[in-house]
């Protein structure tokens, strides 16, 4: 098939608009995607809180466990002894003393009876399940932040090349009213129109020049290095009705596997374990405590003289109940409540949330597909119409402002009809993400329909 004049001035448009981003790769949206893994902080932040996130079991397993520690001190004693029958000759008299005494214990807790270790496990088990699940949700979100900043970089460069195609036609078309003013067949009124267009046109360009290295930086934020050229969605893409094509059939998918629902249900848990846990602060504890140790006494505290060494050792029980806490415990337990009713809260905004995400993902992949069609139509009704218009003006029944309008249409047709696109592939990841099930696969049926050409 020939190229058109118009193929070849979009080509070079599209080169042009990109020389100068310095190309560190050409990729596609699957790279870019494991680049913006390794690379992207805020997802890197998610794998630490999903670490942080697990120690907490291993936190309130602890609690049921024995404790051991080691105690050492060593205190200087002065003192004056005055006993109330002194007995010289048994050693029982009025002295001062001063010396150093100095202990050594090991000492170990054994917890028997405390109610709000049991809950603490049981907390600490929904917030490992929690810090999984938002990461899961960190994992479907990097998805679709990579996804938006790829497709809003091939939108700016689809803008970009339309505004380079689109200056150098109206530039064709004003000196051809020029030519056409200077013999007389036309009016400088043709001549100021297309002066006008270009000029339109012009601003137009540099805006979309800015535009494409704003969303570039934007896509460099996520990866941590600077795109080149990236592959583009393939024109012949046909777009995909949802399966299954039930409205009803995706809200229910989202109620029961939206990985957002799904960690805002188990913070919810975390916050009525954390109000049994404030409940059980009220009841006593019994733990078995033992230790063992030495204590050395020194030079005047002695009895004898020299160094006095004492071994003792204890077992027993430990039984410890609040009376009185000066309104602590009540408080954290109203506390503890209201924190309960508003995770509740919480949860019914988010499933609210979910459904109204549920219903615009599912309506932008249907009336997109529709759209992408239309506009498909569309824009082969405008190149007809185009060239109809331009042979109009060859025999003298379309002006030159109808020829500036046809182009006009047709670039409009095109820039449209790659929005839809982009819109309607953005919108299948939203939907499958509404539904819980966004993953790597979805990335690959996409990166399918990507072109890499330049």
């Amino acid at each position: 098939m020939k190229t058109s004049p118009f193929q070849i001035r979009l080509i070079a448009g599209a080169l042009a608009a990109l020389a100068t981003i310095p190309a560190a790769w050409a990729d596609d949206l699957l790279s870019v995607y494991r680049e913006a893994q390794s690379n992207d902080a805020t997802f890197a932040a998610a794998r630490f809180a999903l670490e942080a996130g697990r120690e907490q079991i291993n936190q309130a397993k602890s609690q049921l466990l024995p404790s051991v520690g080691l105690a050492a001190k060593a205190n200087q004693i002065v003192g004056a002894y005055d006993p109330g029958h002194a007995e010289p000759m048994l050693g029982i008299a009025k002295r001062n003393y001063h010396g150093t005494s100095s202990n050594l214990a090991v000492q170990a807790t054994q917890p028997l009876y405390r109610p709000q270790n049991n809950v603490v496990v049981d907390q600490a088990n929904s917030a490992v399940s929690l810090a999984e699940l938002q990461y899961k949700g960190a994992e479907q979100q990097l998805i679709l932040r990579v996804a938006q900043a790829y497709l809003d970089v091939l939108q700016a460069r689809d803008a970009v090349t339309t505004a380079t195609a689109q200056k150098e036609a109206f530039s064709e078309q004003l000196a051809q009213a020029k030519k056409r003013f200077q013999v007389g067949v036309a009016t400088i009124t043709d001549t100021y129109e297309a002066q006008s267009r270009y000029d339109l046109t012009s601003a137009q360009e540099i805006a979309a020049r800015n535009d494409l290295i704003i969303k570039t930086n934007a896509l460099t934020q996520l990866t941590g290095k600077q795109p080149g050229w990236l592959a583009s969605v393939d024109p012949k893409m046909k777009p995909q009705q949802p399966s299954p094509a039930s409205l009803d059939s995706w809200l229910q998918k989202a109620l029961s596997s939206n990985v957002q629902l799904q960690a805002q249900a188990e913070q919810e848990k975390v916050a009525r374990y954390e109000v049994q846990r404030n409940k059980d602060a009220h009841k006593p504890t019994l733990d078995l405590v033992g230790s063992v140790g030495n204590t050395w006494d020194m030079n005047g505290i002695a009895k004898n003289g020299g160094t006095d060494q004492t071994r003792n050792g204890s077992i027993g029980l430990q039984f410890s109940m609040p009376l009185y806490t000066g309104g602590g415990l009540s408080s954290k337990d109203r506390e503890a409540a209201a924190k309960y009713e508003q995770a509740k809260m919480e949860t019914e905004a988010k499933r609210r949330e979910i459904e109204q995400q549920t219903k615009s993902a599912y309506l932008g992949m249907t009336n997109g597909a529709a759209q992408v069609n239309a506009l498909e139509q569309a824009l082969v009704s405008s190149q007809s119409q185009l060239d109809a218009t331009k042979t109009g003006q060859q025999v003298g029944v379309r002006t030159n402002v109808d020829v500036l309008n046809a182009q006009q249409q047709f670039y409009e047709s095109r820039l449209n009809l790659q929005k839809a696109r982009y819109a309607y592939l953005l919108a299948s990841l939203q939907l499958a993400a509404a539904a819980g099930e966004l993953s790597d696969s979805h990335l690959q049926a996409i990166n399918g329909q990507l072109v890499a050409k330049q």
